[in-house]
């Protein structure tokens, strides 16, 4: 439906979530953060455009990443904005090369495990982790998962209880510094705010035009109210501790796509 759509931000939260994860994760111009699932790269261009900060961004979709380096260059932000093809699980950068990194809406895409410690690898001691991703607010009923998998994607069932998302962190060595369970808000003023007017007139006319589109929209909202005392979304802040010793690789000693550590 996104890919129908052409919506350019899918995490939930939109860029409201982004900008509160950036703003407790302490982002500024003087810092280069990772971004794994970073999908079309539109919170990426938020991020360097507001922040000032340097990204790269990964993801498996070549031809998503095609656009998403486009858009950055297009947007002036090319020189602070790249992409690159790459497995979560297994990223080909230095250790301890970047002083952050987010998924948003892209850990439950991944082998949670095996991405959370490849990233941990990446980030320089006393380095942030952000994360946005749907969390269950308590256990989920056998319908309800059957209806988020069904109407959302098979992938929105690999979501975790807020407090597991807590733990999951705590276990791959990070310290959680800011948590914070939401609702989902699902309407259009948030489209507006995340898609830009011109985007969003497009959406609502394709809503309205198209019977399919229109139907696949109802079931989502039905879904958010059906499942609301069940589905969320947290926002998750955590820190490598500074105590992290592991060999360093200094930036200059190569470029980011070069070395297999």
């Amino acid at each position: 439906m996104a890919k129908i759509l052409k919506m350019k931000v899918l995490h939930p939260g939109g860029l409201d979530a982004t900008k509160l994860l950036a703003n407790k994760s302490k982002i500024s111009s003087d810092i280069t953060i990772l971004d794994v699932g970073c999908g079309s790269g539109h919170s990426d261009v938020f991020l360097a455009r507001n922040y000032g900060c340097i990204i790269v961004g990964v993801d498996n979709d070549i031809e998503t990443l095609i656009k998403a380096q486009a858009k950055a260059i297009s947007s002036g932000l090319g020189d602070r904005v790249v992409f690159k093809l790459a497995d979560a699980n297994d990223l080909p950068f230095q250790n301890q090369i970047f002083d952050g990194a987010i998924f948003q809406a892209a850990l439950i895409f991944t082998n949670k495990n095996g991405a959370l410690h490849s990233v941990y690898q990446k980030i320089r001691p006393g380095g942030f982790l952000g994360i946005i991703e749907l969390a269950w607010k308590k256990p989920p009923t056998e319908r309800i998962v059957t209806r988020v998998r069904e109407t959302l994607c098979s992938a929105a069932i690999n979501t975790e209880i807020h407090q597991e998302w807590i733990r999951l962190l705590e276990q791959h060595g990070f310290k959680l510094v800011y948590s914070d369970l939401r609702d989902h808000k699902f309407n259009f003023s948030g489209m507006l705010k995340n898609e830009g007017l011109w985007s969003s007139l497009r959406i609502a006319i394709k809503n309205i035009s198209d019977k399919s589109v229109k139907g696949k929209m109802k079931q989502i909202t039905s879904l958010f109210k059906e499942a609301h005392e069940y589905l969320g979304y947290g926002i998750y802040v955590a820190r490598k501790p500074q105590f992290d010793r592991s060999p360093v690789e200094h930036p200059n000693s190569g470029t980011l796509g070069n070395t297999n550590n």
